[in-house]
């Protein structure tokens, strides 16, 4: 996370075993924080996860048995909470770590952590006394160790990350994660996600034959991040044709392809100020406005579908419209008139570097990562690995079906169209960001007539239940008396009797990923 345009999420814990624990994710919406800058010099199991406005994903994870909600972001390499934990041991230094919006202070302790099935004893983490813009119980980084400023203050192996602890100890674990992040029709929902260390999700087992994208070298330690090179020409934009971009990176192998970081802590993608033109510039109606204290995006009418595509090792990566414009409040913004929405990637101009280095061109968070399948190899990026150990990597699946997308979209922002399909002006924001109950008809609902429907549905659904339990009971009284006159043994009811209404439930929640082969997760989970 360069910066904290996130919302938090919750990551719930799934049990399959010691090596395919489940980690799911959910974003829920938070306060929206400030201007979002550069990252300062200093900073197998599968998990939910959760994404909270301005969003961030969340997990449960266990110091010492206690539960703490932390967000997960590839962007940094420490862990901190904001709570004490009970028996940890005092390591005898304190540490700060600054991001790109925000920063925490505190004394380092060891606690045995629990991650997504796997065990950590004496793991240090930041006990954050002092905090700046930072929200939830706490921040898990899935960075490489070489940024993490409690290993460089340790100056051991006793302070590696969780990660490298987690691959040291477990040699049959192969050194990856990956990430899925998913996104909910209503924002009312919290968005759903997956973590997974060392296995990938089993839906998506195709990720593992993607190309192999080679991590670039920063050239500065503390700098490095999981950044890629995209491909030359590789952003088509909304009139079909390449947007022109060239690399400002020092020492880049190939100053023709941009050098992009990937980064679960960013809601916006920071990107270019020529690129954001590119994509938002020739919109009817579209505007480049400065908020004070959130910074430039451009403005442009919700109900404007537009379509761009990020290539990658030559695959291509279409973007759902839904993730190009977004509710202004999402970004903090109030005073926009109805209809009215900000772009997501917004424009940055990267005039600030590491020690006079320019390490990357732009930064891709979850409006990017929505549409792609993560799969991030450590390789020798792990603290202690051997000169045989590969290079790291990143692999990606496209996830989003562009097809499937535009329908979503139309769906969901164009209240209806004409016969041309062109479409009409949309007069209140807040309705376009509701799902619709029907999917076959586009229901805008208050925040009351929703919770009427809700009361109305659920009485219904009451009301056939309470018929249905009182048929089971006669039934089950008619066959006992049955079975105590023919000598019979007894009947036993239990909830596996009612599959189609377990069934019905999680229709509700089936989200529109490629080919319907998306992770669902259960109703605990959302």
């Amino acid at each position: 996370m360069f910066s904290k345009f996130i919302l938090p999420f919750t990551f719930f814990v799934l049990c399959d075993g010691i090596n395919a624990e489940r980690l799911s994710l959910q974003a829920r919406r938070s306060s929206p924080k400030s201007t979002l800058s550069r990252r300062a010099n200093t900073s197998t199991g599968i998990s939910a996860l959760v994404d909270n406005q301005d969003l961030t994903y969340s997990t449960n994870i266990t110091l010492n048995g206690e539960t703490f909600s932390v967000s997960i972001d590839t962007g940094s390499s420490d862990l901190f909470v904001t709570l004490p934990v009970k028996g940890a041991i005092n390591q005898g230094f304190d540490s700060n770590v600054t991001y790109g919006i925000g920063s925490v202070q505190g004394s380092v302790e060891a606690a045995t952590l629990q991650l997504a099935g796997y065990e950590v004893p004496n793991q240090f983490f930041i006990n954050a006394a002092v905090t700046q813009n930072q929200s939830g119980q706490g921040l898990i980084g899935l960075g490489s160790s070489s940024g993490s400023v409690i290993r460089a203050q340790a100056n051991s192996s006793a302070g590696d990350p969780a990660l490298d602890r987690i691959f040291r100890q477990n040699t049959t674990t192969p050194n990856y994660i990956s990430v899925l992040l998913g996104r909910s029709d209503d924002p009312y929902e919290p968005f759903p996600g997956d973590l997974t260390i060392g296995e990938v999700l089993s839906n998506y087992t195709q990720i593992l034959d993607q190309p192999k994208q080679n991590v670039t070298d920063a050239f500065l330690p503390a700098a490095q991040h999981w950044q890629v090179l995209l491909d030359e020409d590789g952003i088509i934009g909304p009139d079909g044709k390449a947007i022109p971009i060239k690399s400002q990176v020092n020492n880049s192998v190939d100053p023709n392809r941009a050098t992009v970081v990937f980064d679960t802590g960013f809601t916006f993608p920071q990107v270019p100020s020529d690129v954001a033109e590119a994509i938002y510039g020739n919109i009817s109606g579209a505007s480049l406005q400065n908020f004070t204290g959130l910074g430039t995006y451009w403005v442009l009418p919700c109900d404007q579908e537009l379509n761009v595509t990020f290539m990658f090792g030559g695959v291509p990566f279409p973007i759902n419209p839904l993730d190009l414009t977004y509710d202004p409040v999402e970004a903090g913004i109030t005073l926009l008139a109805p209809g009215t929405c900000v772009g997501a990637f917004q424009p940055v101009s990267f005039d600030s570097t590491t020690d006079g280095v320019f390490t990357f061109d732009m930064i891709l968070g979850m409006s990017f990562l929505r549409n792609a399948y993560l799969l991030i190899n450590f390789g020798d990026f792990v603290d202690g690995s051997n000169t045989t150990t590969a290079a790291p990597y990143i692999q990606m699946l496209p996830v989003t079906n562009a097809t499937l997308a535009s329908e979503q979209f139309a769906l969901l922002r164009q209240n209806q169209t004409t016969s041309s399909g062109a479409p009409s002006n949309v007069t209140n924001t807040s309705g376009m960001f509701r799902r619709s109950f029907d999917t076959d008809d586009v229901a805008e609902f208050s925040a009351e007539q929703k919770k009427t429907a809700v009361c109305l549905v659920g009485a219904i659904v009451a009301g056939v239940i309470s018929v249905s339990l009182l048929a089971s009971m006669w039934y089950v009284y008619c066959r006992q008396h049955h079975s105590s006159i023919l000598g019979q043994q007894q009947i036993q009811l239990d909830g596996d009797e009612y599959p189609l209404l377990e069934e019905d439930t999680e229709k509700v929640y089936l989200l529109p990923f490629d080919g319907g082969n998306a992770s669902v997760p259960s109703s605990t989970n959302i």
